[in-house]
């Protein structure tokens, strides 16, 4: 476990809002009713007001890889934009009830048949944050414990190729995610989730969360990017960031991951955004090559993990 030093907290606590609460939460010893407070400020302040800002008449966000639904609302969950801030909530439920209503998807075959893995994880993400109550969803955690391979993982490539036998990183977390928020609004029993948690923490794990289990080479070298937001890419920075709170985080395996994060570290202490990934953002956030608050935050709390 790494200590943060003053400078560098101050540093983070002198950054948007979406920054600041959780820097209190996890690299502070605050009370968290404070982390909580500097929260609300997520809707009136910085990126989270601008993705409030950005919604059009019609209470949509601008159609577009990344501008639109489901990017916006999974980056602004990121932020910690509350659940039941009016708007947003709004724009999500206007997002999902067409998805969620589809006649073709009304069983597990329908959505192997009609639908990305991937999006099915990012559907259950937002509506278990936004809607738990909404029935439809179950039917979403189902076709995902339907749909882990025998390795661990996910692979959304089996709904073109029905003979894939390999997981991808990028779906496994798209799924993961989705998951993690369905069990934490109780659409998915504790116990369940862990079981498939377990499974998918092994297949990363034999990867050593980006090298190949048969070769050991590195995977692909976008993996190793600091980048954010990552929207569907998998990153090693996503990977140890989700797993950073589960008993998984001290696996030795992980321990060449953390390596190659701590490499990417600055003489000032401080990591650098790294090349994003293409497309167009709602509205800009960091500077690429420059030092990076989010980068920073999602680093420090692994390696305090």
């Amino acid at each position: 476990m790494e200590a943060v030093d003053q400078a560098t907290l101050a540093w983070l606590m002198d950054g948007d809002p979406a920054i600041r609460w959780q820097t209190l939460r996890d690299l502070s010893n605050a009370d968290p009713s404070a982390s909580e407070a500097a929260r609300k400020s997520v809707v009136t302040e910085g990126w989270g007001r601008q993705i409030i800002d950005g919604l059009l008449p019609d209470g949509t966000w601008p159609h577009g890889r990344w501008t639109g639904s489901p990017w916006v609302p999974l980056l602004a969950m990121d932020f910690g934009m509350p659940a039941d801030e009016p708007l947003f909530a709004a724009a999500c439920r206007q997002f999902l009830d067409p998805q969620l209503s589809r006649k073709d998807l009304q069983s597990v075959a329908g959505f192997l048949k009609n639908m990305d893995i991937c999006h099915i994880g990012f559907w259950l993400r937002i509506g278990a944050y936004i809607c738990p109550a909404d029935p439809r969803l179950s039917l979403l955690a189902d076709c995902l414990e339907e749909f882990q391979m025998a390795d661990g993982g996910w692979n959304c490539r089996i709904r073109p190729k029905p003979e894939t036998r390999h997981s991808s990183l990028h779906t496994t977390f798209n799924v993961l995610e989705g998951l993690r928020e369905a069990a934490s609004s109780g659409i998915v029993g504790a116990g369940r989730y862990r079981a498939m948690e377990d499974r998918a923490a092994e297949f990363v794990l034999s990867h050593q969360y980006y090298k190949s289990d048969k070769t050991g080479k590195v995977i692909n070298e976008q993996f190793t990017r600091t980048t954010f937001p990552s929207h569907w890419h998998y990153t090693v920075l996503r990977g140890l960031d989700f797993f950073r709170s589960t008993t998984w985080s001290n696996d030795p395996r992980s321990g060449d991951a953390k390596e190659l994060l701590k490499s990417q570290r600055a003489p000032d202490g401080r990591w650098r955004l790294g090349t994003p990934i293409a497309g167009k953002l709602p509205f800009p956030i960091e500077k690429t090559g420059k030092e990076s608050r989010w980068v920073t935050l999602k680093a420090l709390r692994i390696l305090a993990s």
